[in-house]
């Protein structure tokens, strides 16, 4: 990369204050680390985009030639920044700047790349606060500085985000490129920064600069503020709101805070004193939940097949356990105020995921796992129950959405289930409190969740179009009945008449109107010719008009039309011609014992109905009409639970919504029909409890309300107050 230092450039004695050489050999290691992670990330781009063009996308093809047009000259700027940045730390420092930020109005695509920009930033700020504090404070001492302007650290997420964002916006790439690469880069400096802000540190303190400094931040602190840690839970204070994209809205810090204060209220209502004894440190409580986390307490993993103790309750225990085995304290041990709640929490949050989603006892098994970690998350960065954007929030609503109601039918199923596996056993296996962990699977296991989305996708348009066709044919059916019905008023035809008729000549029609449509010529012709055989068989008391009952072309087609042709249909028209001919000879007795030759007919398809069937008369149906309204708003992708008479329940999503006759299309989640139903129809349903709406929140927010109002009921108890629970949807 252009401006690194060689090879040869002397090495920096121990104890030397010479900022030029330090300088130098911080320059080398930032510029030799970044650099590879750099040449790293955009090696996976040009894999992930070639990739992609394999699937056949042409845009993904146009979207690889460039970045490797642009490859070379994305790799200089960025290296030119870093060399720049460095020179400038030799100078004076640079002045503060109050300058408001210019307003400016972006285009969706521009918002997209700030976004992924900011994300970037914050997400690496805040996984390396402490070495990154550290690394300001030294760099500050050495350049003689008050301390470090922003943008002024050219190891800092703020300078290395600016510097790509800069370096791309050199070259013609397409928005989703740069995000791309946005999001690889912030992948790897994940990791890299780790190491390089360790090595820099080391480099500066064994200089002399500020050795013994430590860090005032904590691992876990909202990044680039440098804030003390959060209070303790229980202690009244509040948490600062996370910045940039990833801020809480006013409703989760509401229902946070409130919980917070709800389960003090239950639990010093609950318990007479506070336990007597030590109380087990956080620092402590992270340990032993480490080894818990690679050996869950017995019982864990199969909480849920015994209603014997909450997760919260089985976990307490085990840490418990844990501490002892380890000799630390007593049997007056007992987990510190901040311990107990984010045991509690995080155990009740995963208690009503498990009792309010639909899955199978082995995918329960392998989210008990998750509770372990998801402690941990909770005691050392509480914004998991704040920001919607949290990466352990992300994933647990991923994993929620890929098992929920996924019974492993088939084998796009069953490989959606291997990857949740495979995600939750690595998350097992590697997290360390480094919340990086989290962000890679949620991208890796959402990126198969929208492949295989995309997959499902086709057999739901199959299901829609097969339902489309249903509908013209019903309707198409019901009009040339009418029309049939109509002309024929209260005629008594022989039975050969009847029968063609009622079979062929109202098949006929059907695929007519199908087709051509009901004003077509060819539909007058045939209804013309249909009417005037029927007009020939009445009988006025006169001689009817033998003759004049057939039209022998239009008739033809007719029979063609039900696979009725040559010999046969002539032999068709002959039977119908002797009826006449008996008529006219009024001998109605042998006009009606004359049959029509035996022909196969066209059979329909057979329309294999959901387990769920209500009567077609609406006038026989009890609802609500305001749930009908309800039901007749509801739009395309919204899901709800159906429930059979087994009691069991699998969400399904509502389709496609008929122009025709309004009924609401539902598919499962493999994309296959389960319900076609009518407004009317599905408020009947609510009221029999075999349907009940889903809240449109993720998971985790629906979690959470369901969590705040058993914690409402159990503090009601406290006091003798029954408070209405709610059911796992929302009642229509």
């Amino acid at each position: 990369m252009a401006g690194r230092m060689t090879p040869h450039d002397p090495i920096l004695p121990a104890g030397s204050h010479d900022p030029g050489l330090l300088l130098a050999s911080l320059q080398r290691t930032t510029q030799d680390q970044v650099g590879a992670a750099l040449d790293l990330v955009l090696r996976r781009a040009d894999d992930y985009l070639f990739d992609r063009s394999q699937n056949g996308e042409d845009v993904e093809l146009t979207a690889l030639r460039d970045l490797r047009r642009a490859r070379a000259g994305i790799v200089q700027r960025f290296d030119q920044a870093l060399a720049g940045a460095f020179r400038k730390l030799q100078g004076p420092a640079l002045p503060r700047r109050h300058d408001p930020t210019p307003l400016s109005l972006l285009s969706e695509e521009g918002l997209e790349e700030q976004l992924a920009h900011e994300q970037l930033v914050n997400s690496l700020a805040h996984a390396h606060a402490p070495a990154l504090e550290l690394l300001d404070k030294r760099l500050a001492a050495l350049t003689g500085r008050v301390a470090m302007a922003q943008g002024e650290n050219p190891a800092a997420p703020a300078f290395l985000g600016e510097a790509l964002h800069n370096a791309l916006g050199a070259v013609e790439l397409p928005t989703g490129v740069r995000i791309v690469l946005y999001k690889f880069f912030e992948r790897e400096l994940a990791t890299a920064l780790a190491g390089l802000y360790e090595r820099l540190n080391a480099t500066l303190a064994a200089a002399g600069i500020l050795p013994h400094a430590m860090p005032e931040v904590q691992a876990g602190a909202p990044p680039a503020e440098h804030e003390s840690a959060p209070a303790q839970a229980g202690t009244g204070a509040r948490e600062p709101r996370p910045q940039g994209r990833d801020e809480a809205g006013a409703s989760d810090e509401a229902v946070y805070s409130e919980l917070l204060d709800l389960l003090r209220v239950w639990k010093q209502g609950a318990a007479a004193a506070q336990p007597a004894g030590t109380p087990l440190d956080t620092r402590s409580v992270i340990s032993v939940l480490s080894l818990l986390q690679h050996e869950p307490p017995p019982g864990l993993e199969h909480a849920h097949e015994d209603d014997g103790l909450t997760l919260a309750e089985r976990l307490r225990r085990g840490v418990l356990d844990g501490a002892r085995r380890l000799g630390i304290g007593g049997e007056g041990l007992h987990l510190s105020s901040q311990a107990d709640d984010a045991v509690d929490l995080v155990g009740m949050l995963f208690d009503v995921l498990l009792d309010e989603r639909h899955f199978e006892p082995g995918v329960r098994r392998k989210l008990n796992r998750l509770l372990v970690p998801y402690v941990k998350v909770a005691m050392q960065d509480r914004r998991m129950f704040l920001s919607r954007e949290h990466p352990a929030r992300r994933l647990l609503n991923v994993v929620a959405e890929a098992c929920d109601g996924n019974h492993g039918d088939g084998p796009q199923e069953r490989e959606l289930l291997d990857r949740v596996d495979a995600a939750i056993d690595r998350l097992v296996a590697e997290y360390n409190e480094d919340m990086a962990i989290f962000e890679l699977l949620e991208q890796e296991l959402r990126a198969f969740l929208d492949q295989y989305r995309k997959r499902i996708e086709l057999a739901e348009r199959r299901a829609a179009e097969a339902q489309r066709g249903r509908e013209r044919l019903e309707q198409a059916r019901e009009s040339a009945a009418v029309d049939l019905a109509l002309n024929r008023d209260a005629r008594h035809l022989p039975p050969a008449v009847d029968e063609f008729v009622a079979q062929y000549a109202s098949h006929h029609l059907t695929q007519v109107i199908l087709r051509e449509g009901k004003g077509s010529p060819r539909y007058a012709d045939a209804l013309r010719a249909v009417v005037g055989l029927m007009d020939a068989c009445e009988d006025t008391g006169s001689v009817p008009d033998a003759d004049a009952g057939l039209d022998r072309p239009v008739l033809l087609d007719v029979l063609a039309s039900a696979g009725c042709s040559g010999p046969g249909a002539e032999e068709m028209l002959a039977a119908l011609q002797r009826t006449l001919d008996l008529l006219a000879a009024g001998d109605r007795a042998a006009a009606d014992a004359v049959c029509l030759p035996a022909q196969a007919m066209p059979q329909p398809q057979p329309v294999i109905e959901p387990e769920l069937r209500l009567v077609a008369d609406r006038r026989a149906l009890d609802f609500d009409s305001d749930v009908a309204e309800r039901m007749r708003a509801l739009e395309v992708g919204t899901w709800v639970d159906l429930c059979d008479e087994a009691g069991s329940v699998e969400p399904v999503k509502v389709s496609w919504i008929s122009p025709i006759s309004s009924r609401l299309l539902f598919v499962n989640r493999r994309g296959l029909r389960a319900l076609v139903a009518s407004p009317e129809e599905l408020a009947a349903m609510v009221k029999l409890g075999r349907l009940r709406l889903r809240e449109a929140d993720t998971p985790f927010d629906t979690a959470m309300r369901r969590m705040m109002d058993r914690m409402k009921a159990r503090t009601a108890s406290l006091h003798g107050v029954s408070t209405p629970a709610r059911s796992g949807g929302t009642d229509a």
